[in-house]
């Protein structure tokens, strides 16, 4: 893992996301968030987020999968309905003789 991890390129990857930062955050707007990170909430935040986020998703889960589960049966539903349309409409115009 360690022979990995050291190709990993790091600092330009780090370097990469430089530009992102600069167009949504200015210096101030960083200088706030190391202090806020450094801060005891911001540690615990640090700590804390991935617990939240995961029984946040376990949480909503049941939620989305009803959502789901009703936008396929509506698609569902429509695609029988199209389909029994085009079966019950006449052909318009004759076929092409050869």
């Amino acid at each position: 893992m360690d022979r990995i991890t050291k190709q990993i390129p790091y600092d330009e990857m780090m370097q990469a996301t430089v530009p992102a930062y600069q167009k949504h955050f200015t210096k101030g707007d960083m200088d706030a968030l190391v202090a806020f990170y450094s801060a005891p909430t911001g540690q615990k935040l640090l700590q804390e987020l991935p617990s939240v986020t995961a029984e946040s998703m376990e949480s909503m889960m049941p939620i989305m999968r009803k959502s789901i589960d009703r936008m396929t049966q509506s698609v569902e539903e429509e695609i029988a309905q199209m389909r029994k349309d085009s079966s019950n409409k006449a052909p318009d115009a004759p076929a092409a003789q050869n």
